[in-house]
């Protein structure tokens, strides 16, 4: 009967098929897949149409082959600038789904014009010209419901659909595997009034949260709320080290580095090494990026001691000392973060970097081309600066100051809790003359809001004193509680406490007063009824952030030279401050949205006229230390520091003086220089106008 089989030309292709299909699978990456099955179409516009070659962008592999179901990775982060190939290792990882990993799939664009012209020039042109996919993915037919559309590719065991960042209505009612969230620096902050369209996209996931995988990229945008630098801070910021073709040192390409054109490089533009100053040409480049590593520059903490300060990875790395500092992704060091990859254009074949440095010169005439440049060359966030607090450099200005001992300087404190979902944290700043403040310390009460820990938490803290120098002691003047969440807890508990603890909730105008009228609110009981009311202060924390981020600024820009510092100015003691913590202080910025947003977004933006601005927190960061510091100045303004004289806050001090008969307990402790009251001096208001043009 098979020999019969096998005469007849049916029997051969039926044989064959079955043997086909009975041969294992081979195990591929995402990138060898590619290499070997995916055709570049040339209606994609790109420069290479035919076979795909990973060899061509060395860059993709690393982060492609993060991709696949057995990689640990669950997010991929890329923060690549302009054509640098980011959109096809999206392709590439949908035609590795479709064949050898079938599942529900979700890409999301900013627009709906983005996602017609993806599914055009990407990814249609992808399925029409690989065989390995024109036979898996069904063709598009009106007439045909279980056929593909251009918006919804379905598969033998999966789909992928595509949506708009604009619209939630293709974010209900589905559940997906894989999520490709392509350039979200363009999504709009809100979406249909149900929140962050690309938290939307995530939680499409949650059904796969055992095996799900997502690849979220984009070019950067405005610092303060771009997404995906955001994204890449958050995981293990991946940058791309090459060798220098004369001493082998391994390095990044910074613009920096970048030389004009000169008679010794035939006047083309090329690279000066980091390490020993020889000229990287053109000619180099092919090379030297086929050699290059992905190396994470997230600081390495201490081994021999969890308390010191991390080491930062530095730009430029020995050959021989890259075993020290390679870690692969979901590894090591590594182990705890997600990959994220950091790349601008000198990194791409496609691009020369002549033509980077004329794009250089012509962005110098303008600030808009400058932006431009910024943004899709250097593939780094624009920041105009107004408004704005660099985290690094209030790191950096910390001082030696000591934590938890409060001065004669500044003899009057402040104390405000902040609510969060799992813990209470709560901060106290002292105030002096001029409304100069420094942080007097800080904590968490761990426990929830709403349970009889965190109430006892809460009356510990109030009843707590700090000591003097003086030798005496000091009380919060005042306490203050956010009481914008978790209301009616937050009301009840205040009630039986008088003056000792102020129930803030912020007032949405922007001319609203930094404390108002107080109101008197409903307590409720768990059926809605009624039982009591209690008196809540809204407060208005529009200009109240601007007077905190000035104050910072200068803090940053450090004292006169005289060693004074500039009236309002907050300052921060090292010890109890990390550079967590002064992420926090800078986690808003004001901008107006109708500038910013993109899409339909505008719509609702440009229905009022006049000025849109507000503070919006900056995407993936915590912002409590902001909030405690606003109430503490709030509740500062409202007994009067901006106002007070000599005698009033002489009055201050006197209580810090020390019971009567009690040394000072604190002599051998000498006040640091910088602690000093704040002497007049000729420079103070040019400092100040400088200050002040900065921020408008």
């Amino acid at each position: 009967m098979l020999a019969e089989a096998v005469a007849t030309r049916a029997g051969r292709l039926l044989l064959t098929t079955l043997y086909r299909k009975a041969e294992p699978v081979e195990e591929l990456t995402v990138s060898e897949y590619a290499d070997r099955f995916r055709k570049v179409s040339p209606e994609s516009g790109s420069p290479w149409p035919g076979d795909w070659r990973t060899e061509r962008m060395p860059h993709v592999r690393e982060p492609q082959d993060c991709l696949h179901p057995d990689h640990p990775a669950r997010q991929v982060t890329l923060k690549w600038a302009a054509q640098t190939a980011k959109t096809e290792v999206g392709v590439n990882w949908f035609a590795f789904i479709v064949d050898r990993a079938a599942g529900p799939m979700l890409t999301m664009l900013p627009s709906m014009d983005e996602a017609i012209k993806y599914n055009r020039v990407k990814l249609q042109p992808t399925i029409d010209a690989s065989p390995a996919l024109r036979l898996r993915v069904k063709k598009e037919n009106q007439r045909d419901e279980a056929a593909s559309t251009s918006a919804f590719k379905r598969f033998a065991g999966g789909f992928n659909q595509i949506v708009t960042a604009s619209s939630s209505k293709g974010l209900q009612m589905i559940s997906v595997k894989y999520l490709i969230a392509e350039e979200v620096t363009g999504y709009p902050y809100d979406t249909d009034g149900r929140g962050d369209p690309l938290e939307q996209g995530k939680a499409r996931q949650k059904a796969y949260t055992q095996n799900l995988k997502r690849l979220v990229s984009g070019t950067p945008g405005h610092k303060a709320t771009c997404r995906i630098t955001a994204a890449f801070e958050e995981g293990d910021r991946r940058r791309r080290y090459v060798p220098c073709p004369h001493c082998e040192t391994f390095q990044v390409l910074t613009e920096d580095a970048l030389q004009p054109p000169s008679e010794s490089t035939a006047y083309m533009a090329a690279f000066a090494c980091l390490s020993c100053g020889g000229l990287i040409e053109e000619h180099h480049k092919a090379e030297m990026l086929g050699r290059g590593e992905w190396i994470s520059t997230r600081p390495i903490p201490s081994e021999d001691d969890p308390e010191a300060e991390p080491v930062a990875v530095p730009d430029t790395i020995a050959r021989a000392q890259m075993d020290r500092y390679r870690c692969a992704p979901k590894d090591g060091r590594c182990r705890e973060f997600e990959p994220s990859y950091e790349l601008w254009t000198a990194y791409s074949p496609a691009e020369t970097w002549q033509s980077i440095w004329e794009g250089w010169e012509k962005a110098k005439a303008s600030p808009v081309l400058l932006k431009v440049f910024t943004q899709q060359t250097l593939g780094r966030a624009w920041e105009d600066g107004a408004g704005e607090v660099e985290h690094e450099k209030l790191h950096a200005a910390r001082e030696d100051i000591r934590a938890g001992i409060a001065t004669a300087d500044h003899p009057l404190a402040t104390g405000m809790i902040d609510l969060q979902g799992d813990r209470l944290e709560w901060g106290v700043w002292v105030w002096g003359p001029q409304a100069q403040g420094v942080l007097l310390d800080r904590g968490i009460i761990p426990f929830a809001p709403e349970t009889v820990e965190a109430l006892a938490g809460i009356d510990e803290l109030l009843a707590r004193t700090w000591p003097a120098m003086t030798g005496g002691i000091l009380e919060i003047a005042r306490w203050g509680i956010d009481g914008s969440n978790w209301s009616n807890w937050v009301r009840q508990i205040s009630a039986g406490r008088g003056h000792k603890l102020w129930v803030l909730e912020g007032a949405e105008k922007k001319t609203a007063p930094i404390i108002g009228t107080p109101k008197r609110l409903p307590i409720k009981d768990k059926y809605g009824r009624v039982l009591s009311k209690a008196i809540v202060y809204p407060t208005g924390v529009f200009d109240l952030k601007h007077t905190i981020y000035r104050g910072l600024r200068q803090f940053a820009a450090g004292p006169m030279e005289g060693g004074a510092w500039l009236p309002g100015t907050l300052r921060l003691p090292r010890e109890i401050v990390d550079e967590a913590y002064c992420r926090q202080l800078t986690a808003e910025v004001c901008i107006d949205p109708a500038q910013e947003a993109k899409g339909n977004a505008r719509r609702k933006l440009h229905e009022k006229p006049g000025d849109h601005r507000i503070w919006l927190k900056r995407a993936g960061w915590a912002n409590e230390a902001l909030d405690i510091v606003v109430g503490c100045r709030a509740l500062a303004w409202k007994l009067g520091i901006d106002t007070m004289g000599p005698q009033q806050w002489a009055k201050w001090r006197e209580r810090l003086a020390p019971p009567e008969g009690v040394a000072d307990l604190f002599d051998a402790v000498p006040p640091p220089a910088s602690a000093a009251p704040a002497k007049p001096h000729n420079d103070m208001f040019a400092r100040l106008a400088a200050l002040n043009n900065a921020q408008d």
